[in-house]
Formats: C-alpha cells, structure tokens, sequence
C-alpha cells in the first residue's frame, strides 16, 4: 500500500494588487468613456491594478483579466463575498447579506456610538468595531490586511484616524444639535377667529 501526502502551504505574502485596491477612490466618471452612460469606476482589474468602468472591463485590453466589482451600501465600498474569495481569503472577515448577497467591506464602518463594546460579541482586532458573527476577527479587508501585515503602518494610521475624524464629527454634530431645537417647544393652535 502505497501512502501519497500533500502538504499546502498557504502563502502569508499580501498580494501586490490589494495595497492598490485599499488605497483607490471608486465610482468616479470615467475620463475614456465620458460620453456613455453608467460610466462610474466600479471596477477592479486585478492584473491592471487599475479602476475601471464596465466599459473598460469588456474591452479588448482588458477582457481576459481577473477583476472584482465594488458596490455601494450607505455610502460605503463592499465586494461580494463570493467574488472576493476567488481572489484573497475572507474567512475571517465579517459578512453582511446586502440585496440578498453576501458581502464584506472594503473599508472599516464609521463607529457613531463612543463606549463599551456590546455583551454577546467580538470587536474588531484592528479598528474594536463591534462584530455580529463571533467566529469573525475582523469588521472589513483593510483591518485584516493591517493586522497580518504589521510592516504597513500606513493601514494602522488611516484606520486610527478613520475613528478619529468620525469622533470629531459626532463632538461637531452635537454642538449643531445644541444650537438648534428641533422643535421650540409645546405646539400651540392657531386661536379660532
């Protein structure tokens, strides 16, 4: 009886395009095709490591490249689960069902709520985000990459002053809230005539 083993290694090396995605402004008009319609950059080719609109991504140059679509959720950039784990492993990263799909984020979601973290859940490893899924560590990609990759600095201090700017704008709104009322107080009647 002859025995075979195979031995996988998974290769712990960031990939070269992720860097490039975390760091790209989507949905922007594109400047090739200006003059069509739905021309917003919604698109990553991942062999280009370029921003691409749907356009650009059947076109010649690019049409037997691998690419990811970036979809928009309460302002926010996601991917499909299921299209980002062709390309990067996303176990341990939260999931949200959006339209029906499951989908993770790209970036980490603005905390609104300063305190302690809710009973029953984990937090966040990067950012201390609270998460839904215990078997979760991470609330978006850029906090994964940030934790496994210590050598970037840059991704722990944009998700540092990502919370920063978020705690400025409550403290900003809460002063807004001060001034004005949203109502002057008890609503009275116009007397009859």
């Amino acid at each position: 009886m002859v025995r075979c083993a195979i031995h996988i290694t998974k290769n712990k090396k960031k990939p070269e395009w992720l860097s490039t995605l975390l760091n790209t402004e989507f949905f922007g008009s594109c400047a090739i095709h200006r003059d069509i319609r739905k021309n917003e950059q919604n698109m990553f080719c991942i062999d280009c490591k370029l921003c691409c609109c749907k356009h650009c991504i059947t076109s010649s140059v690019h049409c037997f490249h691998r690419w990811i679509q970036i979809c928009r959720y309460v302002y926010q950039d996601v991917i499909r689960l299921q299209d980002m784990q062709k390309v990067y492993e996303c176990s341990r990263i939260q999931s949200y069902k959006i339209n029906g799909e499951k989908a993770v984020h790209l970036h980490p979601r603005r905390i609104f709520k300063k305190g302690t973290p809710k009973i029953g859940g984990s937090s966040c490893k990067a950012c201390r985000r609270h998460l839904q899924d215990p078997p979760s560590h991470f609330c978006s990609i850029t906090c994964k990459d940030s934790s496994e990759n210590p050598e970037d600095q840059n991704n722990e201090m944009e998700i540092e002053s990502f919370v920063q700017t978020t705690e400025e704008e409550k403290d900003s709104s809460l002063i807004l809230a001060e001034k004005f009322h949203k109502r002057k107080g008890i609503p009275r009647r116009a007397p009859f005539c």
